[in-house]
C-alpha cells in the first residue's frame, strides 16, 4: 500500500524546490516519500527544509521516510553552512541550542532503506565492509559518523568505473566502487537496484547493463 514511492535526494536547504516536489508529486497524506539525506548546508533555508520534512514525518509516519546523508553530521555542518545558519538567524544561545537539537535528531536517522524488498536506498553507496545486506539492520543509533568504516562509506562512497573494484575516493574520505562491485553485491543479496544521492547528475540516463 506504500507503493508507488517518490525518492528524493540532496535537497540542501532548497525549501522552494522541496515545496515544488510535494506540489508536483502529491501531498504526503496520499503519497509515499523517501528522502535520501542532505537536507541542510549550502542552501539558505536548511531550517525550513528539514523542519517541514520532520513535521510531515510526525504527521504521516508511514508515508514519509528520512535517511541520513553525509551533511547530517556535526563536523560537516560546521564547514558547509548549517551551523552558521542556525546561529545567525537565532542569535545569542538560541541558535547554538537549536543546532545541537538538530544534531541529536540527525544522529538517530537510519542510513539505508529497502523498497519492495529489492531496491536498496542510501545516500552514498557501498562499502568494502558490506557483504551481507542484513548488516544494515543492526547499525547502532544514535551514532556519530566515524571518519572511516561501514557507516562512513554508506554516506560518502561513489560509483566510478575509471578504477576496477575499490579505489580511494578523490574526496579524501571513503572509497569509489566499480560496476563489477555493484553487480556482485546485488546478485549476492538478491537486490535489483541501488538508488542513491550524493552526486549531481547532469544528463540523467537509466541502464540495466550492470545486472545483465
Amino acid at each position: 500500500e506504500m507503493l508507488p514511492i517518490t525518492i528524493c535526494a540532496d535537497t540542501h536547504g532548497q525549501f522552494r524546490d522541496v515545496r515544488c516536489i510535494l506540489s508536483t508529486c502529491g501531498n504526503p497524506a496520499s503519497r509515499t516519500y523517501l528522502f535520501l539525506g542532505d537536507y541542510v548546508d549550502r542552501g539558505s533555508q536548511g531550517i525550513e527544509t528539514v523542519t517541514m520534512l520532520m513535521c510531515f514525518k510526525i504527521k504521516y509516519p508511514t508515508r514519509v521516510y528520512m535517511l541520513r546523508g553525509n551533511h547530517e553530521d556535526a563536523n560537516t555542518t560546521l564547514i558547509y553552512g548549517f551551523y552558521d545558519e542556525c546561529t545567525t538567524r537565532f542569535p545569542n544561545d538560541e541558535g547554538e541550542l537549536l543546532w545541537h537539537i538538530y544534531m541529536m535528531v540527525f544522529n538517530m536517522m537510519p542510513l539505508s532503506a529497502i523498497v519492495g524488498g529489492r531496491v536498496l536506498c542510501m545516500h552514498g553507496g557501498l562499502s568494502p565492509h558490506l557483504n551481507n545486506i542484513t548488516v544494515l539492520e543492526n547499525l547502532p543509533r544514535p551514532s556519530i559518523i566515524p571518519p572511516y568504516g561501514l557507516m562512513c562509506d554508506i554516506l560518502w562512497s561513489d560509483p566510478d568505473d575509471r578504477y576496477p573494484g575499490w579505489a580511494l575516493s578523490a574526496r579524501g574520505i571513503s572509497f569509489t566502487f566499480s560496476s563489477k562491485v555493484i553487480k556482485e553485491f546485488c546478485e549476492a543479496n538478491n537486490i535489483d537496484l541501488i538508488v542513491r544521492g550524493h552526486q549531481l547528475t547532469a544528463d540523467v540516463s537509466y541502464s540495466n547493463d550492470y545486472l545483465n
